[in-house]
C-alpha cells in the first residue's frame, strides 16, 4: 500500500542557471524536469555555462547568485540586484552580466549540451533541514540549495532521502518520481546570494551528516505530471 510520507511545501524553478530563482504554486513535470526549469544560461565566448564551479561543461561565474530570474511567456525576465527588471536576452543584460561578472557573456537557451549539472529533479525534505539545524546550530536558509521541490516531512531530524534511495514517491495525482542518488555538494551552498549573506559553514556542517558530503536528493521522472504547492507525497 502506498505510504504518505509528506506534502509539497515549496516549489521552485530557475530559469536561468546559476542565477536566483522563482517560487511556484504550481507547474508541469516532464521527462526534462520542471517546464522551463534551467531553460537559459549565462553562456561565455568559448562556449562554457555560468555556474558556482569549474568543470569541463561549466566555468566558475562569480556573482550571478546576486541576481534573480522568473519566466514571463517564453523568454526570462533579469531581476538586478536593485530590483530593476530587464528582458534576459537583451544585449543590456549580457553588459550588465558581463560588467558584474568580469566576463563577456550571454544569455542563451538549451541547445544539444543539458545545462544542469545532475538529474532533473532536485528535492530535500524538512526532515533533513531540521537536521542539518541541530547540526549547524542554527536554520540554514532552504534556497541556498537551489532544490525543485520541498517536502513537509515534519520536523524529526533525520535524512530521509537517504532512506528513500532506489524507491518511488507518487506526487499529487500523477506524479512519479525515482530517488535516484543523493545530491553531492560544493562551495556553492556557502556563497552569498540576493538577500542571504555568506556562511561559510554549511558545507563543514553537511560533512558532519554525510562523509562524502551530499545532501537532499535527485529523482528521475518515471511519469510525468502536474505538481502543485499542498500535494500528497506517497512512497509507492
Amino acid at each position: 500500500m502506498p505510504e504518505p510520507v509528506g506534502h509539497v511545501t515549496e516549489l521552485f524553478r530557475y530559469p536561468i542557471k546559476s542565477v536566483g530563482g522563482e517560487h511556484l504554486t504550481q507547474t508541469n513535470v516532464t521527462e526534462r524536469g520542471l517546464t522551463g526549469d534551467r531553460f537559459w544560461a549565462v553562456e561565455d565566448e568559448n562556449g562554457k555555462f555560468g555556474s558556482g564551479k569549474s568543470t569541463r561543461r561549466f566555468r566558475q561565474m562569480n556573482g550571478l547568485l546576486n541576481f534573480r530570474a522568473f519566466s514571463r511567456g517564453e523568454t526570462p525576465v533579469l531581476v538586478r540586484p536593485d530590483g530593476t527588471e530587464l528582458d534576459a536576452i537583451s544585449d543590456e543584460a549580457a553588459t550588465i552580466l558581463s560588467e558584474h561578472t568580469g566576463k563577456t557573456i550571454s544569455v542563451t537557451p538549451e541547445r544539444g549540451i543539458s545545462h544542469f549539472d545532475e538529474g532533473a529533479i532536485h528535492f530535500i525534505t524538512t526532515s533533513a533541514l531540521s537536521l542539518l539545524r541541530d547540526k549547524h546550530g542554527s536554520d540554514v536558509d532552504v534556497r541556498r540549495f537551489r532544490p525543485n521541490i520541498v517536502l513537509d516531512t515534519g520536523t524529526q531530524p533525520r535524512h530521509l532521502e537517504a532512506d528513500w534511495l532506489g524507491q518511488r514517491l507518487s506526487i499529487g495525482a500523477s506524479l512519479v518520481l525515482e530517488v535516484a542518488y543523493l545530491m553531492p555538494r560544493c562551495v556553492m551552498v556557502n556563497m552569498a546570494q540576493h538577500d542571504l549573506g555568506e556562511d561559510n559553514h554549511v558545507l563543514k556542517t553537511i560533512s558532519k551528516i554525510n562523509p562524502e558530503v551530499c545532501f537532499g536528493a535527485f529523482a528521475r521522472v518515471i511519469r510525468t505530471g502536474q505538481i502543485r504547492l499542498g500535494d500528497t507525497a506517497q512512497l509507492i
